[in-house]
């Protein structure tokens, strides 16, 4: 199903959590397929139109939207893990796979509920290997800029100006609990039936890295304050030069940039680096608690 409209979208809330990782584990009884893919939807791979920004009517086109997943468990209640991604995997997901999600992994599970399904984006390692679609040099730019999330992309004003950006942002997270839709039933992780084939998708909200609040439900996409950031008009917006910009300079029409609990974002830049945390979701509109990874 695709998503034109993504607002509203809760961002999810940073929160504590322990990963737990074991060997795969495997069983004599019924047992269905799960097939891991991820996605980041027309957003990312055609762009974030005019109507997407209600405030400013900027309009985003991405070009290059690179991620890391580091792992991918799918466990069941009593944290037996029944599939795991073996080695971190580099995704474009401006790379369209002729209308379908990219694949991480296919798998055989018992059939029964596997409530615990968690991911990481990040960190880089000397093992990551491309996805699909994903090439060498993308696998090779996370690892110079020792980077989990890569962007680069143009914003364009209403009058035709244009701002571009490239930015690497290194702090990698930890996605847990996940839930979202199954059969038009809210689950959390998923559930394997006997004989059965089940897409469990990684959805990359790539709006959110716009948003004007970090835990309001009301947050909706902005670009003109990014766009003024540029300090010395070369059209380009830099995280250094976001770094300069306190939120509580930026004027009320141009965005509030609500911080909710969170004490220290105080910039632009810090602002920017605390969203690019909230992209991970589960299965399309679903979501997962997040926290972030010591390195």
């Amino acid at each position: 199903m695709t998503r034109i409209n993504p607002m509203p979208r809760v961002l999810p809330l940073f929160v504590l959590g322990v990963a737990l990782l074991f060997a795969p584990a495997c069983s004599d009884s019924g047992s269905g397929t799960v097939t891991v893919t991820t996605w980041g939807e027309l957003l990312i791979e055609d762009g974030l139109t005019s109507d997407i920004f209600p405030k400013d009517h900027w309009s985003v086109k991405y070009s290059k939207f690179l991620l890391v997943y580091h792992s991918v468990t799918i466990a069941d209640a009593n944290n037996k893990v029944g599939a795991q991604l073996d080695h971190p995997l580099v995704f474009d997901m401006t790379q369209k796979a002729q209308g379908t999600p990219k694949t991480l992994g296919t798998y055989s599970l018992e059939a029964e509920a596997w409530p615990n399904v968690s991911y990481q984006m990040g960190p880089i390692t000397s093992d990551a290997t491309a996805g699909d679609l994903a090439t060498a040099d993308d696998v090779a730019l996370l690892q110079n800029d020792q980077a989990t999330v890569h962007v680069e992309g143009t914003g364009t004003s209403p009058d035709g100006v244009q701002k571009t950006f490239s930015w690497s942002f290194p702090t990698p997270t930890f996605f847990e609990g996940c839930h979202g839709e199954q059969d038009g039933k809210e689950v959390d992780g998923v559930i394997v039936t006997n004989g059965g084939t089940q897409n469990v998708e990684l959805t990359v909200h790539g709006d959110h890295l716009f948003y004007d609040d970090l835990q309001s439900e009301e947050a909706v996409p902005r670009f003109q304050a990014l766009a003024d950031a540029d300090a010395n008009n070369d059209g380009v917006i830099t995280l250094q030069e976001l770094d300069q910009v306190p939120l509580y300079t930026i004027p009320i029409d141009k965005g509030s940039y609500g911080t909710g609990a969170l004490g220290n974002v105080n910039t632009l830049g810090d602002y920017e680096r605390t969203l690019s945390r909230t992209i991970g979701h589960y299965r399309g509109e679903g979501s997962c608690n997040s926290k972030s990874v010591a390195q």
